[in-house]
């Protein structure tokens, strides 16, 4: 019975291996700005794989909508505009961040909080790959940018 159990586990264990097309590090979600129910997510997307990815973003309770954007400058003002894929060359990494590429997220449904976590379903090369974001302040997050340029400079 316990080798019964052990090889489900093994099992289970090398197939979400397998399923890990990517690895998201430093993966955040702002608290919405008061009075909006609209935020975005950020975090560096690593290809840990030999080929290119494609990610499609499609979920992210209590989100409403969900959808990749990538921000450009057009005639020097900031636009977003929708992206259904962002692909990513074998072994090289993707920068969601503030001001850049990042996934916006429309409508919460309940409010949404420092120190929750939002569950952001994305398909990795039509593999379903669930990732939890934390939830964050803006103001910690440039905070502690600040504190690390700080320190940075004290070397």
């Amino acid at each position: 019975m316990k080798s019964m159990i052990l090889s489900a586990v093994m099992i289970l264990v090398s197939s979400a291996a397998m399923a890990a097309d990517i690895e998201i590090s430093n993966p955040h979600v702002f608290v919405p700005l008061k009075g909006t129910n609209t935020t975005a997510g950020f975090g560096t997307i690593k290809n840990t794989t030999k080929s290119e990815v494609t990610i499609k973003v499609v979920d992210a309770a209590p989100f409403k909508a969900v959808e990749l954007h990538e921000s450009s400058e057009k005639n020097g003002r900031m636009t977003m505009s929708k992206m259904e894929t962002i692909k990513v060359a074998a072994g090289k990494i993707f920068e969601l961040k503030p001001g850049g590429n990042h996934i916006m997220l429309f409508d919460a449904t309940k409010p949404v909080e420092e120190k929750q976590t939002v569950a952001i379903k994305l398909l990795v090369n039509d593999k379903e790959q669930i990732v939890n974001f934390p939830v964050v302040s803006r103001l910690n997050k440039e905070s502690k940018k600040e504190e690390q340029k700080e320190e940075h400079h004290h070397h």
